[in-house]
């Protein structure tokens, strides 16, 4: 350990060194899967807000023809 480092804050060196490697690799996959439950999260949401568009679209088309 360097003077002045902190063990808590991840460092650049400690990811390039070959003895912390095995215990990042559960860090990035756990990163990884923060991003995607993410990015899954708003595309949920866009789903439902673009569908809504889409069916109130589809109801609106069919109840207001004009003969």
């Amino acid at each position: 350990m360097v003077a002045g480092s902190n063990p808590a804050v991840p460092t650049f060196a400690g990811l390039l060194d070959p003895a912390g490697s095995e215990h990042t690799k559960g860090h990035v996959l756990e990163t990884l899967y923060l991003l995607l439950g993410i990015i899954g999260f708003f595309a949920v949401i866009a789903a439902f807000f673009f569908g809504g568009f889409v069916i109130l679209d589809f109801l609106f088309s069919r109840f207001s023809r004009e003969p």
